[in-house]
Parts: structure tokens; C-alpha cells; sequence
């Protein structure tokens, strides 16, 4: 079986976490843009490569934090920072589209 892909591995790590009610609708947003990612072209250019790291890291760090918390300050930082992560990637792929057509 292939390696998951970097986003593949953020969707898992943050699919299922238990987010204060506040933050479900985000959060499925959020995996429904890294899901949309996985189509792009862009995705698999060179220049894409740091920021689905990015959200790897970010959805990681989310996942360690809301763990171990049971969602605290710590956890709402990470999920401040897989926000920008995954926001960053959408819109550099918007622009990409728009710039395409």
C-alpha cells in the first residue's frame, strides 16, 4: 500500500477530533478544502511541497494538542495555525485557478 499523502495525513490526523462545538462547522470546512487540494494540479508542483507540509505538521500538532488538553489554549493556537495552514494553501490554489483561465 502506497505512503499517505501529506494531505491525506491531515485529513486523518484531524478527522474525528473531539472540537468544542464552536469549531465543528470550521473544521469540516477545513477538511473539505484539503480534500478538494487533492485534485488540484498545483498539489503536485515543487512549490506546493512546504505548504502541505505545512498543514501536516499543523493538522499534527492540532491533533497532539487536542489530545492531550482535552481542548485547551494550546489546542485552540493549533487550531489557529491548521486554519492559516489550510487557508493558505486554498487561496494560493484560487489564485493559481484564476491565473490558469
Amino acid at each position: 500500500m502506497a505512503e499517505p499523502t501529506l494531505i491525506q495525513q491531515a485529513i486523518d490526523a484531524v478527522r474525528g477530533l473531539a472540537v468544542p462545538e464552536s469549531h465543528v462547522e470550521e473544521i469540516q470546512l477545513l477538511i473539505k478544502d484539503l480534500e478538494e487540494a487533492k485534485t488540484t494540479l498545483f498539489v503536485r508542483t515543487a512549490e506546493a511541497k512546504p505548504m502541505l507540509e505545512r498543514c501536516a505538521r499543523a493538522a499534527e500538532a492540532l491533533k497532539e494538542a487536542a489530545g492531550a488538553q482535552n481542548w485547551g489554549d494550546v489546542a485552540e493556537t493549533a487550531f489557529g495555525d491548521f486554519e492559516r495552514a489550510v487557508s493558505k494553501l486554498r487561496n494560493t490554489i484560487l489564485v493559481r485557478t484564476q491565473r490558469a483561465t
